[in-house]
Order: C-alpha cells, then structure tokens, then sequence
C-alpha cells in the first residue's frame, strides 16, 4: 500500500503512531460553519449505531464529529478520533482520513490496513471536500465503524455528507461575494463624479441588480484583475472592474455606468 510506505520513510512505526493534539482551533471557520447543517441532518443516520462521522480541514484536524452510541463514543476518545486532533498521514499514518487528503480521492480502509495499532478493529471511508469556487482541497469527510459493522453504504453516505458541504461553502461564498457587491454599490451612491449624471445603482431595477450581483461573482471567484461589460434593461452600459485588494486578500468590484 502506497501510504504504508509513505509512512515507514516518515519513520512512523504502527506502535507509536499517535495523534496530535492541537488548541486554540478556530471552531467557527468557514469550513465548520458549512458542515454544521449537514452533520445535523444526517444524524439520524448513525444514531444508535457504532459508528462515527468526522469532519477534517485540509490539514487533516478534525472539527466535527458525530458518534450514534456513547460507548463507541468512548472507544473513539481513546484513540484520539475527537475534534481537536489530527488524523493527518505524518501523524497517526494509514486511515481512509488522511489517505483521502493524500491521495484527493475516495478512500477506504479496513482493519489491520490502518497503520496503527491501535485502529485494527475499525473499518473507514473518507471523501475529499473541494471548494467548488477554486477546486481547492477544503476538508474530509470520514465514515468509521467497527469492522465486524462495515458496509458499503458508508461510501454513500460519505460522498452523500461530503457533497453537502461543498454545497454550503458555495452558498457560503455567493453571500460574501454578494454582500461585497452590495457594498461597492452601496458606497458608488454616495460618491460623486459618475460618467453620467443620475445613473447611481440606486435606481437599478430587481433584475438589473441580479444580474450585475452575478456578473461579479462570477469576477471574484476568478480571483484576478478583469474588466467586464453588462448591458442593462434600460441600455445603460454597467463596467464592472475587478482588482486584487492591496490591504487583505480578495478580489474588490467596482462598478461605473454609462449610458448606452
């Protein structure tokens, strides 16, 4: 298996491979905050069953995690599978949790595959979440149960979890996007000196404003300087410039009207 051999050129042996623990976690990430609703709904799905659903950054500390028996509960706290530590590959080695963010794909893994020790009573499947906007590794998802438990609906159901919060982080970007928008409209209002006189946003109708608010989301999850045209219901020309912020990361979006 390629991540034993990750591991053992690490120097992690299956005896002392322990997780870490970190503090001064930052529980309220965005990461976090998309999960949340999606690990309420699918409670039910492991409630009085062995099994136990995680959620991990891209780093592979876990932030979430849901148990549907408190012995089980119990067993995961003693092998540091709680919220706080890291299942990442350098520390524990070989779990479906650390493989899925190595590997950036579906990854299962069952009893003495785990390269601790400690683990071999337990079989685990674990999704990558990617931010939909950038592509970029966002988390894991993680299915766990004992071995003698595993069944192939925990793929499903990780996938199924998974697909969930990279449908809140979207939700989550368009409502920060949007608020930007909001907020360069809002300021172009009250700043004298547009190209023509009496075109402020302010008397953009409904349809005009959505469509300009989709123009620059579509701008700031390119992530680069762009310029772009949009012609209005009304034959107002709207340019909506996007620029690197120079004082924090993001992209800020302008907008200037013309007349058609």
């Amino acid at each position: 298996m390629n991540s034993w051999q990750r591991c053992q050129a690490a120097g992690l042996t299956p005896d002392t491979a322990r997780p870490r623990q970190f503090n001064d976690l930052d529980f309220d990430c965005e990461l976090v905050r998309a999960a949340r609703p999606v690990f309420a709904r699918l409670q039910t799905a492991v409630a009085g069953t062995p099994t136990g659903m995680f959620l991990g950054d891209a780093t592979g500390v876990m932030f979430l995690r849901n148990v549907g028996e408190k012995a089980q509960a119990r067993n995961l706290d003693a092998v540091g599978a709680a919220p706080g530590f890291s299942y990442a590959e350098p520390d524990i080695g070989t779990t479906a949790f650390g493989s899925a963010l190595v590997e950036r794909r579906t990854c299962r893994v069952v009893g003495n595959e785990h390269f601790s020790a400690n683990l071999h009573g337990l079989t685990a499947v674990a999704t990558p979440i990617r931010n939909p906007l950038s592509g970029r590794m966002a988390g894991v998802i993680s299915i766990t149960c004992p071995a003698a438990r595993a069944s192939r609906a925990m793929t499903a159901l990780a996938r199924q979890s998974a697909t969930g919060v990279e449908q809140r982080l979207l939700e989550l970007s368009s409502e920060h996007e949007r608020a930007l928008m909001e907020e360069f409209l809002r300021a172009k209002r009250l700043r004298a000196g547009t190209p023509v006189p009496g075109s402020a946003p302010g008397d953009l109708c409904h349809h005009d404003r959505l469509t300009l608010e989709d123009a620059a989301v579509r701008l700031v999850a390119q992530g680069r300087g762009a310029v772009v045209d949009v012609t209005l219901s009304d034959g107002r020309i709207a340019t909506l410039v996007a620029q690197p912020m120079s004082d924090s990361p993001g992209i800020a979006v302008e907008v200037w009207f013309t007349a058609g």
